[in-house]
């Protein structure tokens, strides 16, 4: 039995699919981190989201 695990629901996906069209629309992007845990509470793909290059 090969069962495949989805890790990046579908809602996760098609939100991501959202934020990048909304962005070609806007000059700039803004995100908000929680002060208390500011690594942990942000987007690990908001680089790439926004077309920013890796390195």
């Amino acid at each position: 039995m090969n069962i495949q695990i989805q890790w990046f629901p579908g809602h996760m996906a098609k939100a991501k699919r959202q934020v990048q069209e909304a962005l070609k629309l806007v000059d700039v992007a803004i995100e908000l981190l929680d002060a208390r845990i500011p690594v942990s509470s942000g987007n690990p793909m908001i680089d790439q989201i926004l077309g920013k290059n890796q390195g």
